[in-house]
């Protein structure tokens, strides 16, 4: 490596910003290879997520790179907390983990992982020795694991240590990279206040009139369907390969609901009238459609955005909770409901005549992930669940009562089954 791209990694500025990252930092080679299961279980298992490797030494990087070529390595950050911030941010880091032994954290990067809600763990594994109790490290960490064969005391606690099995560990992984950590992090208290103030204004009755013109809320499904005009037919295209199947161009509709804003550049069914997302890019990428938000924090990122800016249009949202208990009532557990799936729960509350789905596609389509993407892997993110979500998507719309027409075999087929098996259970009874 050339000696400015060192640099530019070590002040915290790796090339390409990942979607998740699970960072583990190590100063021996025995430490990583006694991972090498573990980190193989969280590569085929969370496709969209990235695994980067870090130490400081560049013979071990070099030999890190040899031995896990489907990984990410870089230096450890600068240490200074500016660096440390950007590294973090720009590596999008969501779970750190320090192998034992010789993790010796600093104070700087303890705190940067610490501000920005990073779960934070110390493991060791069978042939890389104990776990030490560095003091620092010990503070900081929510866990302290030990990664053994199947043994009897699998899962068993020693003090604050807990010894899970290779498939164990990647499960706790797992679910702490889905952590939603945007409501976790104590950093930016002014930007989100001015955000919770615009729109505790906006819900107020003395200056709901006033903030009308810039910041409109709908908190009923009656006043969604209002504004929208009460459709007949909405369209709710999907970002899969689907969205784009030639026999859309031949369908009619009142509403057209679509998900982020991936699509934009393509040119197709642009003209949105309610877009589902929570990223920022989004907000600002798209002027006319209404919002739907899934969390407080999301509107509050939203008011700020599009309030106070002259160059965007009146901002329109709602909370997609609040006008469908389907999302309530579903047992998420730790994961969540993608955008999509708020969507279509949007829509069969709406109870339109009639419902077009498209591009909702599971990441099971022959031709990938996205309409032209070969790069992304067909996969959910983490926090995500293709078996929770399509039990989610089947039981929603058996509540739909109008005429249902979903383009694309993936998701049409798995309705189909679900609708046999339903009739099936009938007979029975």
């Amino acid at each position: 490596m050339r000696f400015s791209g060192w640099v530019i990694e070590r002040l915290g500025l790796p090339a390409v910003k990942p979607e998740r990252t699970l960072w583990l930092v190590g100063e021996t080679f025995e430490a990583f290879e006694a991972m090498a299961a573990a980190i193989e279980a969280i590569g085929e298992r969370y496709s969209r997520s990235e695994t980067l490797l870090s130490a400081s030494y560049p013979a071990l990087r070099a030999r890190l790179a040899r031995r896990f070529p489907e990984c990410r390595v870089l230096p450890p950050p600068a240490d200074h907390a500016f660096f440390v911030r950007l590294f973090l941010q720009h590596c999008n880091v969501r779970v750190a983990v320090f192998l034992e032994p010789k993790a010796d954290p600093s104070a700087v990067l303890l705190t940067g992982l610490s501000r920005l809600a990073i779960a934070t763990l110390a493991v060791t594994a069978r042939g890389a020795g104990p776990l030490r109790s560095d003091r620092l490290l010990a503070a900081a960490c929510e866990a302290f694991i030990e990664i053994a064969e199947a043994e009897p005391d699998i899962g068993r606690e020693d003090g604050r240590c807990q010894r899970l099995s290779v498939q164990e560990a990647a499960d706790l992984l797992g679910e702490l990279l889905a952590r939603d950590l945007k409501p976790l992090r104590q950093v930016a208290r002014m930007r989100r206040g001015v955000g919770a103030s615009l729109l505790a204004l906006a819900g107020h009755p003395r200056w709901r009139r006033l903030t009308a013109r810039r910041l409109q809320r709908y908190s009923t499904i009656a006043e969604l369907r209002e504004t929208l005009g009460t459709p007949n037919a909405i369209l709710c295209l999907g970002n899969g390969p689907s969205s784009e199947d030639p026999i859309l161009a031949e369908m009619s509709y009142d509403a057209l609901f679509r998900v982020n804003h991936s699509w934009l550049k393509r040119g197709l069914f642009t003209g949105t009238d309610v877009v589902f997302t929570g990223g920022k890019t989004t907000m600002r990428a798209l002027s006319r459609p209404i919002f739907g938000l899934q969390t407080r924090y999301a509107e509050e990122r939203f008011a700020e955005i599009r309030t106070l800016s002259p160059s965007f249009n009146p901002a329109r949202f709602f909370d997609a909770n609040d006008m469908t208990a389907e999302l309530r009532a579903f047992p998420w557990g730790t994961l969540r409901p993608t955008n999509g799936a708020s969507m279509l729960a949007v829509a069969v509350a709406l109870q339109p005549a009639r419902l077009i789905v498209a591009g909702v596609d599971l990441f099971q389509h022959r031709d990938g992930s996205y309409p032209g993407d070969t790069v992304t892997p067909n996969a959910y993110s983490p926090g995500h669940n293709r078996d929770t979500e399509l039990s989610f998507l089947l039981n929603l719309l058996s509540n739909y009562h109008g005429d249902l027409l979903i383009i694309g075999e993936v998701l049409r087929s798995e309705w189909e089954r679900f609708r046999n098996d339903a009739c099936l259970r009938q007979i029975d009874l």
